[in-house]
């Protein structure tokens, strides 16, 4: 199976809101303040700075009121 076409894909409109921070030795994203909930989200190939998955952190804090961690 051929996978040329593997990495294409679309970006969403928007302006990440949330804050690049450090958790441990990692670089991370992180969406949202809630002390009783969180997600955490693996990255795809695109990787953690990808607008789309952080507009969907984003999305996610806001929707699930959690604080979300998109690490590297």
């Amino acid at each position: 199976m051929s996978c040329e076409n593997c990495k294409t894909g679309f970006s969403w409109n928007g302006t990440p809101t949330g804050k690049e921070t450090t958790l441990g030795d990692n670089k991370a994203y992180v969406a949202g303040t809630s002390k009783s909930a969180a997600i955490l989200i693996i990255h795809d190939l695109y990787g953690w700075t990808f607008t789309n998955l952080r507009l969907l952190a984003d999305h996610f804090a806001k929707e699930a009121d959690a604080t979300v961690y998109l690490v590297d």
